[in-house]
């Protein structure tokens, strides 16, 4: 059997993907630095520090976008997911970074980190992998800790859903048309070095209601 998935919905979810921000690569934080400070507006919606020190049960995993407390309103939102969201995402859960692809008219995704339009996909050995088909095997799942990937709708399975591949055609389609670009090669590169960390933290990949 194989994962079945739904796709984002943000209006539904809250963006609940991105409670935690996302870890960043050197080049990827880089990129970012130099369109927030040649973005007027998109800096006026920042605070000063939009890019911190993440930790994961007490490791430091490397830098990640900061967040900013959130009061969601959806009943299904886990427990253990803190009441945060990541600084780039509007009050809506829409990215701001999808929203400014989008006004640019560029690749929507042309200014996400990788690991936010991948969600909930993660890059094994360079092929794609789905979330598992079990919660039980949450590769984010400890003492405590009841996971992540499989605990939002977008990374559930489902027997109804859509198989994988189907849902998430446009993800897959993206991966395969920048995995040769060298600066893709080198933001995989550093991102392999956060084991652990691929689908802990992302921004959901709608930039407006679809």
């Amino acid at each position: 059997m194989e994962t079945r998935l739904k796709t984002c919905d943000v209006a539904a979810c809250e963006a609940m993907c991105c409670h935690d921000g996302v870890y960043l690569s050197d080049t990827e934080e880089a990129r970012l630095r130099q369109l927030v400070d040649s973005t007027p507006e998109l800096r006026a919606t920042l605070p000063a520090e939009y890019i911190v020190e993440g930790y994961w049960n007490g490791e430091h995993l490397g830098r990640k976008t900061a967040t900013r407390p959130h009061e969601y309103r959806n009943a299904a939102y886990p427990a253990h997911f803190p009441r945060t969201r990541c600084v780039f995402a509007d009050t809506q859960g829409l990215c701001a970074l999808q929203k400014l692809g989008l006004k640019r008219r560029e690749h929507p995704w042309r200014y996400k980190p990788f690991t936010c339009w991948m969600f909930p996909l993660d890059v094994e050995d360079g092929a794609i992998t789905p979330p598992p088909l079990d919660a039980a095997d949450d590769p984010y799942r400890t003492d405590g800790y009841p996971g992540f990937v499989t605990q939002v709708p977008c990374g559930r399975h489902e027997p109804q859903d859509q198989p994988w591949r189907e849902a998430l055609q446009a993800e897959c389609r993206h991966f395969d048309e920048v995995r040769g670009q060298e600066e893709f090669a080198s933001i995989a590169t550093e991102l392999s070095g956060h084991s652990g960390t691929s689908h802990e933290h992302r921004t959901d990949k709608r930039g407006e209601d679809t």
